[in-house]
């Protein structure tokens, strides 16, 4: 088994952001754990504003110094962003390399990507970040030479070399993205056809979302494999898909990306497309743990991302994971799960039934024997019962939402609400 890498995890607490600081800070270790690092120590330091050179103030960086030797560390990660001369420099003075958030969220991007797509996405927003620090190292290059870097000499060549590297690279992982995003789009079409509602289950980073389809799927006895569910920030990266079914009805269930606070603007950028999930869903389940006392502020974040990338305005279904383990569980506004006990399980997908499904009406029609390509059409938006055989066509029930059965009208007997 790998060793965990000893790192020391700095901050600037911002007299503007004094009251999220401590659970920015946790979100911080928690992410550093997440890409295999022992955080062996916190250094933080109060202040109006961060050091423009070095974050840290004179006496906090030679304290930070002393921890890394102290406690043996090769890291150190800051919770706010770094310019890359200001990285470099803590570096020099600590003698350890040195990331922020921003990159170690990246790191984590990196290690769990599996498809071809997410992979493409995260090189892409790595490529965007990187750039700025292989233009700075030539910028350094030039100067160790003897250049300057206003001159029009070598080391300008040299940025416009690295620059127009990087960005070829980068429109090369467009094209391709490009294309895969043409076949999810030939797959999407496929589903739409099937006219079956869409479910998305968006939320904080390890909320509990791949946990609760899994638990869905085994709730409903639905067919396909179970997602990866682990107690692991960022695990899922790519967007799945199962069929679910209850009472004879059908919607589709996704899963999505996980949301974070400040999310580097690029990854929200390169997993735009993985994002669509939520900005087509007819209904979205934000999962909540109910468990984690800083729940109230990663709702906020998860409703503001989700504003973000334009799925305000669909209709939100709030499901509280991890019951089993809440406290005053009568104080949420919400469903209540645990995907452990199976608690909360049957009555959610009640309620998504009642809110995919609100006007239900059934009909008896007779369908003229031309028409019986109709039956595989909707079969799986409405409950068919075939009657009888008649003379001029087959005589049916049909049950379900009046936007599908509005389609069998012209051929209606009788029909009544349910």
């Amino acid at each position: 088994m790998e060793a965990m890498r000893k790192t020391v995890l700095a901050g600037v607490c911002l007299k503007d952001k004094n009251n999220e600081f401590e659970s920015a800070m946790n979100e911080c270790e928690a992410l550093c754990e997440a890409c295999g690092m022992q955080v062996t120590a916190r250094i933080t330091q109060k202040s109006d504003s961060a050091d423009t050179r070095t974050a840290f103030r004179k006496g906090k960086l030679d304290e930070l110094h002393e921890t890394v030797h102290a406690t043996d560390s090769d890291l150190v990660v800051f919770l706010n962003p770094l310019s890359v001369q200001s990285a470099q420099r803590i570096a020099e003075l600590c003698e350890c390399e040195v990331i922020d958030r921003t990159a170690l969220i990246l790191d984590i991007f990196s290690h769990r990507a599996r498809s071809r797509q997410a992979k493409l996405q995260t090189e892409m927003a790595r490529l965007q970040y990187d750039l700025p620090k292989a233009l700075a190292m030539a910028d350094d290059h030039e100067r160790s030479r003897g250049g300057s870097v206003t001159n029009r000499g070598a080391g300008e060549m040299r940025s416009a070399v690295i620059s127009k590297k990087y960005q070829a690279r980068i429109q090369d992982l467009k094209k391709e993205l490009e294309k895969i995003g043409k076949q999810r789009s030939q797959d999407e079409r496929r589903r739409a056809k099937t006219m079956l509602s869409r479910v998305a289950l968006v939320g904080y980073t390890n909320a509990g979302k791949s946990s609760l389809m899994n638990a869905l799927m085994t709730q409903s006895g639905a067919k396909g494999t179970h997602v990866d569910a682990e107690d692991l920030l960022f695990k899922t990266l790519d967007t799945s898909v199962r069929t679910i079914e209850k009472d004879r009805k059908k919607f589709l269930l996704y899963d999505t990306v996980g949301f974070v606070s400040n999310l580097p603007h690029m990854l929200v950028e390169a997993f735009r497309s993985t994002l669509d999930a939520a900005r087509d869903a007819d209904l979205l389940i934000e999962v909540i743990d109910g468990s984690d006392e800083n729940a109230p502020e990663k709702t906020r974040i998860t409703e503001k991302t989700l504003k973000e990338i334009g799925a305000g305005d669909i209709p939100v279904l709030r499901v509280y994971s991890k019951c089993d383990l809440m406290e005053n569980r009568s104080e949420k506004e919400g469903q209540a799960v645990s995907c452990v006990t199976g608690e909360g399980l049957n009555a959610l997908l009640d309620e998504i039934m009642k809110r995919l499904y609100p006007n239900e009406t059934e009909m008896i029609c007779c369908l003229p024997y031309d028409k019986m390509a109709m039956l595989e059409t909707y079969k799986q938006m409405l409950q068919i019962e075939i009657l009888s055989n008649e003379e001029d066509g087959m005589k049916i029930e049909i049950r379900g939402p009046r936007r599908y059965t509005q389609a069998f009208d012209e051929y209606r007997i009788i029909e009544g609400e349910i």
